[in-house]
């Protein structure tokens, strides 16, 4: 008992001094959920907060596989186990979750789990999401180990709450990628070294609207920005600029290395269709980049990269179009 005391001692001692770096939020989350797994002897665990209509619950954090086959669908309040604990705000700890009668049956499941703890992250007055664990085995979670995640979800909720006011001002909500602020920002560094600038469009986003309904629509930008941002460098950047529209900065990228991470961005999309409710939706996008001259401006590579996504749209869209 001892030595499992000083385990949980040491691992709450390193997580709170991490935390008091200036970290983002992605980066909170993260050291949030691998602590919980480690805490919990389970290898998934999970961080959703709500958006900022406070409405719905995003995915941002997760330690081990995932539950759903492509990004998480969201869950409204009150809706299934995760929706009841941020709606309650309060703790939920079930053995054999499919038994439960709050749990909701999705087809795009590919890891199914038995055991299922939830804690409200709460600051103040306010829920800001839901901390989780889940396990294959039954009867997985006991009274110790709501009580550690309840106690992990306090020590992180103000770190959780300061970095997400942060991220507020300056990502989209739906995409957590950069908004127009954010990206202004960014491009406004002057240490940036900006060679080349990419802009995105989902092709026939309208009729993928039409047809299926804004809720499948919001699930594809989703998904899509997943795939944008797992294609990039690690020194690049994307923002959502509007609607179904995308900016990629790719600092230090001469034009052929910003063309191949376009064009690994543009198959990792159309190669594998977004499964929404059971239904394969095959999307695709084009992509217009341009090289950044010595003397052009940021506005001015902008401005060329948008003619070369159009030249990419009129010659018959899924391609790549470099200038």
């Amino acid at each position: 008992m001892s030595a499992e005391l000083d385990r949980v001692v040491r691992e709450l001692k390193s997580l709170a001094l991490a935390l008091q770096e200036p970290l983002e939020l992605d980066d909170v989350l993260r050291l949030t959920v691998d602590t919980a797994a480690r805490l919990l002897g389970t290898s998934r665990s999970s961080a959703r907060l709500l958006d900022a209509e406070g409405t719905k619950l995003l995915a941002i954090a997760r330690a081990g596989a995932p539950v759903h086959r492509d990004a998480d669908p969201g869950w409204k309040l009150g809706e299934g186990l995760l929706g009841w604990v941020a709606e309650e705000r309060e703790s939920l700890r079930t053995g054999d979750a499919v038994e439960d009668p709050r749990y909701v049956t999705r087809t795009d499941v590919v890891a199914p789990f038995r055991s299922f703890l939830g804690v409200p992250i709460v600051r103040g007055e306010t829920c800001l999401g839901v901390l989780s664990a889940v396990d294959s085995r039954p009867n997985a979670f006991g009274e110790r180990a709501q009580a550690l995640l309840e106690m992990l979800a306090a020590l992180c909720a103000p770190y959780i709450e300061v970095a997400r006011l942060r991220r507020l001002s300056s990502a989209d909500p739906l995409t957590g990628l950069l908004n127009r602020r954010g990206l202004d920002t960014l491009l406004g560094d002057e240490t940036l070294e900006v060679l080349s600038i990419a802009m995105a469009d989902i092709d026939h986003f309208k009729r993928v609207n039409d047809q299926h309904g804004h809720a499948v629509g919001d699930v594809v930008l989703q998904v899509v920005a997943e795939r944008l941002g797992a294609a990039v460098r690690q020194t690049d950047a994307v923002a959502r600029i509007g609607g179904e529209e995308f900016l990629l900065v790719l600092p230090g990228a001469g034009l052929e290395v910003a063309r191949r991470v376009c064009e690994r961005a543009r198959r990792s999309i159309r190669d594998n269709p977004i499964d929404v409710g059971g239904k394969a939706l095959q999307i695709t996008l084009s992509f217009g980049v341009a090289q950044r001259a010595d003397t052009e401006s940021r506005e001015d590579v902008t401005r060329r990269a948008d003619e070369a996504l159009y030249e990419a749209k009129q010659s018959g869209r899924d391609r790549v179009v470099a200038r």
